[in-house]
């Protein structure tokens, strides 16, 4: 059965999951992680998808809407630096984690730049890009960044495991602030 004939299956049993549909993406960071990067994740919204790049020393994955990219996320050692004379619109802190967000219009479009630092080595530095032109797709990147989340990642000599939140605790404040919400710019866990 190609994919379409199984969403026109399962499409009419899945009206009536709550928060399903149509009241995902409002809640997004509720929802647990199905794509994994190496110390974070993110829920992937719906109608849209992941491509993952690992061009050298670093990897790219890029969410994308109708082969539109919504969020660039780089992990490296060499995240691209904030333009100069910008300013921090947002700053969000976890125990080992500081998020700085940059907002900078260009043209008819802003672009979104967050920055996300470990407070400890051996860990990647993150930067998410996203560029947004109109409602429709500030609401997608609000999205796609309302479904990111920080995790453990942890190694032994014989193992390794990453552990990811649940819950997403910078996914709400993260999606009002693409939303133009200023109240999410104080917002520090």
């Amino acid at each position: 059965m190609s994919k379409t004939g199984m969403w026109c299956f399962f499409a009419p049993a899945m009206a009536f999951v709550p928060g399903y549909a149509c009241g995902q993406e409002a809640a997004i960071w509720g929802h647990s992680c199905d794509h994994f990067l190496y110390g974070a994740c993110l829920r992937v919204p719906a109608g849209m998808s992941i491509s993952y790049e690992s061009p050298a020393d670093f990897g790219i994955h890029d969410v994308l809407k109708d082969q539109r990219s919504v969020l660039l996320v780089y992990e490296g050692d060499a995240p691209q630096p904030p333009s100069p004379g910008s300013s921090i619109d947002l700053k969000l802190t976890l125990p080992g984690y500081q998020l700085s967000g940059y907002r900078t219009a260009e043209g008819d479009s802003t672009r979104y730049d967050i920055f996300v630092k470990p407070d400890r080595s051996g860990v990647m530095p993150l930067h998410l890009i996203g560029t947004a032109t109109g409602a429709s797709q500030r609401k997608d990147l609000a999205a796609a960044v309302g479904g990111f989340r920080v995790c453990s990642f942890k190694r032994n000599h014989s193992s390794q495991t990453l552990t990811c939140p649940r819950q997403s605790v910078w996914g709400k404040p993260l999606a009002e602030w693409v939303d133009g919400l200023r109240e999410a710019a104080a917002v520090s866990e």
